[in-house]
């Protein structure tokens, strides 16, 4: 016995040191078992409809049919048919002429195929049983009859009992058509109807009727021609090697079908669905192979000592690899077998006692379970696909992974201490001493913390560079970095930081939070448009703010000087709570913050108290508090946090022309087309503003820049 099999046998079968190797090498085993299953019993169900399909259709279709290359009809009575006719393999041969008609009865009608057959043609195809209504009967002493599809006879609303008839309207074949009575151009016929068929296929029970072929003949006013030759087929004879034999005999000008052929369209794309499922369930087999790669990867891993030993031995590295190519091999084999045995024992089990059924209700469709047909080649076919993608699978861990993975152990091995203490390093400060987070929702709140904590804590926003945080979801990561932290510092208004705060509060017991808007006099929201505050005659902040993103109290505190000092104060109350031993630290970086304040909110109102033009455009009506304290008009573009409409596009542009406001504030957080679309028709400059930048104090002096140098009366 070769020496690797062995080895790999051992492997498979015997119990491993680690149990859970031999419960991921079980799953890989069921997992090629079901794929297999899964493969077999859809490719043998896919066969039952198609087989059923075929018994349906052999009602109405013969086993051969001849019908002309050009043209709509032939002489049946040529040399050539004759010679057919003689064949001993052709039982019967019925002719056939078919032609689409009018079809009237009482105030309805519809346009049908009239096939003309001979009395002939319920003995080549079943079709009595499929008469649910009436008989099979296309003539009658003088009286002709014809036999209807369910379908039709519906749309008519006739069935066999009827005693009125039929009327047919057909085009004359020959002859000139008059204009001027263009009803003369048509022959009428009566039928009775003989009977009612149902094939549960809409293409012969919506449209179409059997005629006698006398009938047809004498309204296409033929003699003896016909549109097609049905044969039926003596017992035990061979449809392939009939039918290329009757296409030898009667040559290239008509073509020879059997069922299949006749119904193309049908069975291809059978065929096509068939394997369609069949590459889906390939693609699920390569899923579940992956569990033969981690079953492999685990064993490399257990039996490093036992390769070293055969190393030892004299074992080189084309043994060792032989090993582990045999044990996933076994594995997708074994699993094939299994699966094999499996699918067509299940199948075989449907087709005797139809174990899934197709509906609650016995009856309600032709069959009650699932049809089944296996066919040996898709067994092959599926026994070789397995084999095929589990060989193939297993090169990658062996020739890859085997080399690689000891390599990648020892590398991780000596790269742990460096490891530990980057992670180490990363929670210290220059000085070697630890530095805790604080996490803060936005950027300005970072600044002003930074300005007050110091060195002594670590601080990182939730809200990343470029994103609203009226609309902006943490990731999961995130949140368990806020989690993580000593602190949390809000505003408390923004979009998602209460349910943040209660998560926070439920899941991290130690972690302490802080409103920073605490004793903030808050402006309340209103449904206003874009004339949202107007402050332009009251300087001193009167409380009439509008603002209509959010509903509620306007969350933009930090855009005013009232509100960075609330903020700051309460910075500076929850870093005495976290640190009262630095207190006096703390107390001092935030007088020196509030007097850094006082300067620049004084040189700012130096700024613009000799404006003369107080109104201004933002898209986003963040700037309300600001508004508020330098005695401005604010006009927002956004309507109640969307998009605005046209109508109040109009009207801001007509008020904001009528107020000459040469000034049109862009966030880089929201689209800017609107902006500079109000900015050219007002003829007013376009300035990029980013409320949300870490330099807050910068972004006051751009604001009242632009305010200065676009609001001078000209």
């Amino acid at each position: 016995m070769n020496l690797a099999f062995y080895i790999a046998r051992r492997y498979l079968f015997a119990k491993k040191s680690h149990n859970a190797i031999n419960i991921i090498s079980m799953v890989s085993v069921c997992g090629v078992v079901v794929a297999t299953i899964a493969m077999i019993c859809t490719l043998s169900v896919f066969n039952g409809f198609k087989g059923l399909t075929s018994v349906i259709f052999s009602v109405f279709d013969p086993e051969l049919k001849i019908t002309p290359v050009e043209g709509k009809v032939f002489d049946p009575t040529t040399p050539g048919m004759k010679r057919l006719r003689e064949l001993p393999d052709i039982q019967l041969i019925c002719e056939v002429l078919q032609e689409k008609a009018l079809v009237r009865y009482g105030g309805r009608q519809d346009i049908s195929v009239l096939k003309g057959v001979d009395t002939a043609f319920n003995k080549l195809v079943p079709i009595d049983t499929a008469i649910i209504d009436g008989q099979f009967l296309l003539r009658e002493d003088e009286f002709s009859y014809a036999v209807l599809g369910i379908g039709l006879a519906s749309t008519l609303g006739v069935n066999a009992a009827f005693t009125h008839p039929l009327e047919i309207y057909m085009p004359k074949r020959t002859g000139t058509v008059n204009i001027a009575n263009p009803s003369t151009s048509f022959l009428m016929e009566y039928l009775f109807i003989g009977g009612v068929y149902h094939i549960n296929q809409p293409i012969y029970d919506d449209g179409f009727m059997l005629v006698s072929i006398d009938l047809m003949r004498s309204m296409l006013d033929y003699d003896r021609e016909v549109s097609a030759l049905e044969l039926k087929l003596a017992p035990g004879a061979d449809v392939s090697s009939v039918k290329k034999k009757i296409s030898q005999m009667i040559g290239d000008g008509f073509i020879v079908q059997d069922r299949y052929e006749q119904q193309e369209l049908s069975f291809n794309m059978m065929q096509l669905e068939k394997w369609v499922a069949y590459l889906m369930l390939c693609f699920i087999l390569v899923l579940a192979l992956f569990n033969v790669i981690g079953s492999l990867t685990i064993l490399m891993i257990e039996k490093e000592a036992d390769i070293i030993k055969l190393r030892s031995m004299g074992a080189d590295d084309r043994l060792i690899n032989n090993i582990f190519l045999f044990e996933g091999w076994m594995i997708s084999l074994l699993g094939a077998i299994i699966g094999m045995i499996a699918g067509v024992l299940l199948c075989l089990l449907q087709k005797r006692f139809g174990l899934i059924s197709l509906g609650d209700t016995s009856g309600a469709f032709i069959i009650d379970a699932y049809p089944v047909e296996i066919e040996w080649t898709d067994v092959l076919i599926v026994f070789v696909t397995v084999i095929s993608i589990g060989f193939l699978a297993v090169l990658f861990p062996v020739h890859y992974l085997g080399k690689k993975l000891l390599n990648k152990v020892a590398v991780a091995c000596l790269s742990l201490p460096f490891v530990i203490m980057g992670c180490d390093v990363k929670n210290k400060d220059g000085k070697g001493n630890d530095v805790k987070e604080i996490a803060v929702t936005i950027e300005p709140l970072r600044y002003f913390a930074e300005k007050i904590a110091g060195d002594h804590y670590a601080f990182f926003s939730i809200v990343p560079v470029g994103q609203s945080p009226e609309t902006y979801d943490p990731s999961p990561r995130e949140m368990v970095r806020v989690g993580k932290g000593t602190a949390y510092f809000h505003i408390g208004q923004l979009g998602f930081e209460q349910n943040l705060a209660a998560s926070i509060r439920a899941n991290n017991a130690d972690i302490h939070l802080f409103d920073l808007s605490e004793g903030m006099d808050f402006y309340e929201e209103t449904d206003c448009t874009h004339s949202a505050c107007d402050h332009s005659d009251t300087p001193d902040a009167p409380e009439h703010p509008c603002h209509s993103a959010h509903g509620g109290r306007d969350p933009h505190i930090w855009t005013s000087f009232k509100g960075a000092k609330v903020m700051s104060g309460n910075i500076l109350k929850a870093l005495y709570t976290l640190d009262k031993d630095n207190y006096d630290y703390y107390k001092s970086n935030y007088q020196r913050l509030t007097g850094e304040l006082d300067s620049l909110e004084n040189d700012l109102h130096k700024q613009l108290e000799t404006l003369s033009r107080r109104s201004f455009v933002i898209y986003h009506p963040a700037l309300t508090y600001f508004a508020g304290e330098f005695g401005l008009k604010q006009y927002s573009i956004e309507n109640e946090g969307k998009e605005p409409s046209p109508a109040s596009l109009k009207s801001l542009i007509e008020e904001t022309k009528a107020e000459k406001v040469k000034i049109v504030f862009v966030q880089m957080e929201f689209d800017r087309k609107h902006a500079e679309q109000i900015a050219r028709e007002i003829g007013a400059a376009t300035v990029v503003i980013n409320l949300l930048d870490y330099q807050w104090d910068e972004q006051m002096k751009i604001i009242v820049k632009a305010l200065a140098e676009n609001g001078k009366t000209d």
